[in-house]
């Protein structure tokens, strides 16, 4: 900026002396004129030098590459509803479910884009690139929450391709939700697998894991009853004051009578070797679908404070609401 303010100045000065009358001694000399031309070439081109014109093409490449997206993601929203509407009478349309599913994860919606691959993938059970992103929707959704689901489909989809990326993938799901065995597990198929190298790095791994195996001993244990109907899911949320990230969840169906939950550390979901505060709040929330998430429209049924962890730790609590 500041090589164009001299420039301009330089300019100015030049046209305002080149505009003298005929008094010779309001007229610019030539050989000033060409030092004055002289210091302005020097000017640009020390800009020239100091400037970086890749950057300036770099941001219009980005630029119109963020107008691109904005305008697919615009294009997509326009779509769903015609998609959505046209899949009511043609149930059986796998391209169709597929194509909806994508376009719901692209929205980031990975509520809706689990839905409609698992019905993708029910009408073609055999397809595994389809069940390769229906694990990695679930997996962006809540690996936590959905983690009967993924270990489910994680293992028809290694048995079908023996894919060693996929193993290395269950690999890292399993440490993510704190699943020693499955960890364990996953670690001898990948020993074994011929494709995979640093075999000897996991060996460690496996051989650390067994050695320190955690312990999943029951932290809370609870007797839950509920005086009305409800079908769907409870959400039971473990969570410290005054905080509104959990430090462990749990799903259950939502039946009318007494259920048992127990919390154990693989609920965590910062990690295993959390410890568990003594004062805490358990809050209960239902919800019609069985994902946690921001339009599962979670309604809080029951909210408690523990008090005192260490006093309770042994019992078994009875909850009614």
């Amino acid at each position: 900026m500041i090589y164009f303010i001299l420039l301009a100045v330089v300019i100015i000065y030049l046209l305002i002396l080149s505009r003298g009358n005929n008094d010779s001694t309001n007229v610019i000399s030539m050989p000033s004129k060409l030092i004055i031309l002289s210091l302005s070439a020097l000017i640009i081109y020390i800009f020239s030098l100091s400037y970086d014109f890749s950057n300036a093409l770099d941001y219009k490449k980005i630029h119109t590459k963020n107008l691109t997206v904005r305008e697919n993601i615009k294009t997509i929203k326009e779509n769903i509803p015609k998609l959505e509407a046209r899949l009511l009478n043609s149930s059986d349309d796998f391209n169709g479910w597929l194509m909806l599913g994508k376009s719901y994860s692209i929205l980031k919606n990975y509520n809706s884009a689990s839905k409609a691959y698992e019905v993708a993938i029910n009408l073609r059970p055999d397809n595994m690139d389809a069940l390769r992103e229906y694990i990695l929707v679930l997996r962006s959704d809540s690996e936590v929450l959905n983690k009967d689901l993924i270990k489910k489909y994680f293992k028809i989809f290694i048995n079908q391709t023996n894919e060693p990326q996929a193993l290395l993938d269950l690999l890292s799901f399993s440490f993510n939700i704190n699943d020693n065995l499955l960890a364990q597990e996953t670690l001898v198929e990948i020993i074994n697998h011929p494709k995979i190298n640093n075999k000897n790095e996991y060996k460690k791994i496996l051989t650390n894991l067994q050695d320190n195996s955690v312990n999943t001993n029951t932290i809370l244990d609870l007797s839950v009853s509920s005086k009305d109907s409800f079908e769907g899911y409870f959400f039971m949320i473990l969570k410290e004051k005054n905080i509104n990230q959990p430090f462990a969840i749990k799903r259950i169906k939502a039946n009318r009578g007494n259920i048992s939950v127990k919390f154990t550390s693989d609920d965590f979901m910062l990690g295993q070797d959390i410890e568990v505060p003594n004062e805490f709040e358990l809050v209960i929330k239902h919800s019609s679908v069985d994902r946690f998430s921001s339009d599962s429209k979670l309604v809080e049924v029951f909210k408690m404070n523990i008090d005192n962890y260490n006093d309770i730790r042994q019992e078994k609590l009875k909850i009614t609401f």
